[in-house]
């Protein structure tokens, strides 16, 4: 098969992570949150997003230096779209969505109850990129449903129907399938 040379969208090439949902607090103590797909492991507690400088999500982060993960599935993959869409400070993407919060152990930032996987991060540092910067941001506490804990700890992302982006910015999502091992 012939393969297509190409030079604009190079990193649609490249897809792997379920999509999130992060959650952070304005100044006046409301609930703000964004969905994210641009992010990786950079250590084995610390994750890189990326993340617009003028959004919501990234001045929270600077100003109280705490965040939560959560990790999307089918039945709220809806929700997740609400989340990623403009809503002014005033009004709580939470709220918008139909999802519910609960407190963390560890930060004031609460994590979303329907995700089946949470994280508790505090900000690292970060290096800016044009109009985003690549947040680092360690994480020191998490939450998993019992029932998608893979045998390696970790989520199971096939069994709890994690949402993965296929087709950003277009709202086109998968969860995966047909797993098999290599040896």
């Amino acid at each position: 098969m012939a393969k297509k040379y190409i030079e604009t969208s190079l990193t649609n090439l490249v897809r792997a992570r379920p999509i999130i949902i992060i959650v952070t607090l304005h100044p006046d103590g409301g609930v703000n949150a964004g969905t994210f797909g641009a992010y990786t492991n950079v250590s084995g507690s610390e994750i890189g997003i990326a993340i617009g400088k003028p959004s919501h999500t990234y001045k929270n982060i600077k100003r109280t230096g705490e965040l939560t993960i959560n990790v999307v599935t089918r039945p709220i993959a809806i929700a997740a779209e609400i989340c990623g869409q403009n809503i002014p400070p005033t009004k709580s993407e939470i709220e918008e969505s139909g999802l519910t919060t609960e407190p963390s152990k560890k930060i004031s930032t609460p994590i979303i109850k329907e995700c089946v996987a949470n994280l508790e991060c505090k900000y690292e540092k970060e290096i800016e990129i044009n109009y985003h910067s690549f947040v680092i941001v360690k994480c020191i506490a998490g939450h998993i449903d019992e029932e998608y804990i893979a045998d390696d700890g970790g989520l199971d992302v096939v069994k709890a129907q994690a949402v993965f982006n296929i087709g950003y910015p277009e709202p086109v999502y998968a969860t995966l399938g047909n797993v098999f091992f290599v040896k």
